[in-house]
């Protein structure tokens, strides 16, 4: 027994190491967290927009026009309608997911077209819209610039709506 053991070199003392772990099975597919915007939310925010529509047709059958679509969350947060309280990252959050929602697009275009054949009191064809989505404060703005051609004459679509 002529050795000593100090006490950082007994078997006892140290930490005791596992082995590593032998991978067995790998994962084929990785997870990835999305963020998109409720379809229900959306609609529901079309819908509350304040809605402002300009436009006019030319005596040569032209129409040019816009609408422009204001979502104030901060009233519809005071109504009830949103879960979340919002702020401005909230409303910067809400037009990009709009913007980049087909579904919400559609919709955009539907509403600016209706619009814009109200404005011009006629149907319209070869209609081109430009839509643009953006967020200052707690306000959400939606702009579309329209331009198109009169497949009627104004005076023939409001004679025909009268007889009908």
């Amino acid at each position: 027994m002529g050795k000593s053991m100090t006490p950082s070199s007994t078997p006892d003392s140290s930490p005791r190491r596992r082995p590593m772990a032998r991978v067995r099975h790998i994962a084929l597919f990785s997870r990835e967290i999305r963020e998109q915007l409720s379809l229900a939310g959306a609609e529901l925010l079309l819908d509350l927009a304040t809605r402002l529509t300009e436009g006019q047709l030319s005596g040569d059958g032209h129409y040019f026009g816009s609408m422009m679509l204001t979502i104030d969350l901060e009233q519809a947060h005071g109504q009830g309608l949103l879960r979340e309280e919002p702020d401005t990252a909230t409303a910067l959050r809400l037009a990009r997911l709009m913007s980049g929602s087909a579904v919400v697009q559609r919709r955009v275009r539907e509403l600016a077209r209706h619009a814009a054949e109200r404005q011009a009191r006629c149907p319209l064809t070869r209609v081109e819209l430009d839509v643009r989505m953006r967020a200052e404060g707690l306000l959400v703005f939606v702009d579309v610039d329209a331009e198109a051609r009169a497949s009627a004459r104004p005076h023939q679509t409001i004679a025909n709506q009268q007889s009908s």
